[in-house]
């Protein structure tokens, strides 16, 4: 009989799958429509969406009936393609946000050296980002460790509770280069960026007086930016952080220290980045959010007009 637990991962998994798939879609062909957007850090923000979106249509359907089944039901080789497709997708998406949080970095402490940062060079950085992931998502496939069913047995992920060595390295370094490092590098970026702003502010209030106009768009500037990068690196630390601690705790305190419910309940959070991410861009990022709204509006209006050409509309 199925249990409650089971009943819950499988909704939240269906939530995150009709919540993640129309908005990364919406944003990919946002992008798509209008070139003029593309920009250096929309460069990173289009391999989110489209790591998210690739990760949520490939993986999210198998969880939600793997769930309802109570079990596993898709084999050893679908775990590990299951496996293998959330490991190259969640690591995409993370670096991706780090190597945003960069470009922001040097857009707004360096702007003198961020004319070097073009719409090519982007393109670059999120070609070696991808590069990256895949590199860290087939050491698995190639023998360093290996995937594996996790926690209450209905979605599989690296064997974190191994006490091989040999699996003990890989989950050790991935969680340096693919946790500590995009967080390390989040945390100085936005750390820096707000203090630029703040400073930027001082500076405008000094100059002009706290009540030209010019001062407050810079106030106004400085809360907003300070919203988005704070917003984004909670985002990030709320979806991740307890699949990592969990993940760590396992691995070194062994296979009977984490339940099963403790170990599934962090790695179903994390899978919720791949629908937080568009939601923090879409309506923290207006540019975007208009041509949504366009977008939709016009659907809408060609959806009226069908209706009415037809018979008895």
């Amino acid at each position: 009989m199925v249990t409650d637990i089971f009943v819950g991962f499988s909704l939240v998994s269906a939530l995150i799958f009709l919540v993640s798939v129309p908005l990364n879609s919406l944003v990919l062909l946002v992008f798509y429509r209008n070139k003029h957007l593309c920009n250096p850090p929309n460069v990173f923000l289009i391999s989110v969406a489209a790591s998210d979106l690739f990760c949520s249509v490939s993986t999210l359907p198998f969880y939600v009936v793997a769930n309802a089944y109570g079990r596993w039901i898709y084999g050893d080789a679908g775990c590990t393609l299951i496996a293998f497709v959330a490991c190259l997708s969640g690591l995409a998406s993370l670096m991706h946000l780090a190597a945003a949080s960069y470009e922001r970095y040097v857009a707004l402490v360096h702007p003198l050296n961020s004319q070097k940062f073009t719409v090519r060079y982007a393109a670059r950085i999120s070609l070696a980002m991808w590069l990256y992931a895949l590199f860290w998502s087939l050491m698995p496939l190639c023998g360093w460790s290996g995937f594996e069913q996790e926690g209450i047995g209905t979605s599989c992920s690296v064997r974190w509770k191994s006490r091989r060595m040999l699996d003990l390295s890989y989950n050790i370094c991935l969680l340096l280069a693919c946790y500590v490092l995009p967080v390390s590098v989040m945390c100085f970026s936005y750390v820096k960026c707000c203090r630029e702003i703040k400073t930027g502010a001082k500076c405008a209030k000094e100059l002009w007086g706290r009540s030209s106009s010019f001062t407050r768009k810079t106030f106004e500037t400085e809360r907003r930016m300070a919203r988005l990068f704070g917003v984004m690196t909670l985002a990030f630390l709320g979806a991740w952080t307890p699949y990592a601690v969990v993940s760590f705790i396992a691995m070194i305190g062994g296979p009977h220290v984490i339940s099963d419910v403790a170990a599934s309940t962090p790695a179903f959070l994390a899978k919720t980045s791949a629908c937080l991410s568009p939601i923090i861009y879409v309506f923290l990022y207006k540019r975007l959010r208009r041509q949504i709204y366009s977008l939709l509006r016009k659907a809408r209006r060609v959806t009226r007009s069908k209706s009415r050409d037809l018979p008895g509309g």
